[in-house]
């Protein structure tokens, strides 16, 4: 429990008061471990417990240093977790088969992961969802090849690689992925949903990201709806900031502006930081001076009027109207009202 609440200080000073600790306590450390990012000290208590303490992994252990290997990319430990899977007699086991999905795909080795899945007796949400992001991941990687030396607006890709190393892929793997994979996911999601298989948080992360990647913005509306419509998923700010980048990239920028400010996480800098930089990329200035002053960045805000100016865009200062000793008089928000407690003012009309 406290592992799962991040409390690992706590999690690790139980464990070590433990005078014999059996194989239920050590999957659990090792699980605390690997969900707070200590990935190298979940692999250094996984060898430990069997090692120093004769205790035999199961499952759930398996899993869980599938997922720390392949976190940290070590495609060679691991084949060697993969090869222990083997004889210890956990194939089969629909945990340690889906961290084994991930675990090659996060690793580059997308072919065997695909081997892997097909030959999966039981597929659950997990094991499609690491499909999922296998492909996701490919489509970065074949964007990030084809546009060598161009700039790419690439954000908001969770525990993934820009750059994959493609160990042992077939030659129409990698193919496949020039040609684009954001179809791919889409035929994978589908597929999944075809199948009986209800999809989860995770699985939409991966769907909108490549919707957001390939353009295809009415697919991610729907999508995005379907997560409350349909399976009543709570839509998290990583959904969100997938759509931002979709709507972004398409140009739609007061819709996305308009999705923020209508979201439980309105008060994020992330998503308007990403819309900020989409704004700047379709040269709405106004639009970007406007969002870089609400989320307080008033150097940026100063600069993207500065350069509305030197390309000549116009827009029309503000006007704000004030009573004054029963007058109502009016006044002109200028370059100055950029920065706060410059004067801001010019020309007030009407005021005594």
């Amino acid at each position: 429990m406290h592992g799962r609440n991040c409390a690992l200080d706590d999690a690790r000073q139980l464990f070590d008061e433990l005078l014999e600790p059996d194989a239920i306590c050590w999957t659990s450390i090792i699980s605390a471990l690997t969900r707070n990012d200590f990935f190298d000290e979940a692999l250094r208590f996984f060898y430990s417990m069997q090692r120093d303490h004769g205790m035999c992994p199961d499952g759930f252990t398996f899993g869980t240093v599938l997922t720390a290997c392949g976190n940290l990319g070590r495609l060679k430990q691991g084949k060697e977790v993969h090869a222990k899977v083997i004889t210890t007699g956990f194939c089969g086991n629909v945990v340690v088969e889906s961290s084994l999905v991930d675990m090659y795909g996060k690793c580059g080795s997308v072919g065997e992961s695909q081997r892997i899945f097909d030959r999966m007796p039981i597929k659950n949400s997990v094991s499609w969802s690491a499909l999922l992001g296998d492909t996701v991941r490919m489509e970065t990687s074949s964007l990030a090849a084809v546009r060598q030396g161009k700039e790419v607006h690439c954000q908001y890709i969770r525990k993934g690689d820009a750059s994959q190393k493609f160990d042992n892929l077939e030659l129409n793997d990698w193919g496949f992925a020039q040609n684009g994979r954001g179809e791919e996911a889409l035929r994978i999601f589908n597929q999944m949903v075809k199948e009986g298989i209800k999809p989860d948080y995770i699985s939409f992360i991966g769907i909108l990201f490549a919707c957001s990647h390939r353009g295809l913005v009415d697919e991610g509306r729907e999508y995005f709806i379907s997560m409350t419509k349909d399976y009543g998923i709570k839509v998290g700010i990583e959904h969100y900031s997938c759509m931002v980048d979709l709507l972004g990239r398409a140009g739609l920028l007061e819709e996305a502006e308009i999705l923020i400010e209508t979201s439980d996480f309105r008060d994020d800098s992330s998503l308007w930081a990403a819309l900020l930089g989409a704004c700047t990329t379709c040269t709405n200035y106004e639009i970007a001076e406007r969002i870089a002053k609400e989320v307080g960045r008033w150097n940026d805000a100063l600069r993207i009027r500065r350069l509305m100016k030197d390309r000549g865009v116009n827009k029309m200062p503000g006007k704000s109207w004030i009573e004054t000793k029963n007058n109502l008089g009016s006044s002109f928000d200028f370059e100055n009202s950029l920065v706060p407690g410059e004067s801001n003012f010019l020309d007030v009309e009407g005021m005594g």
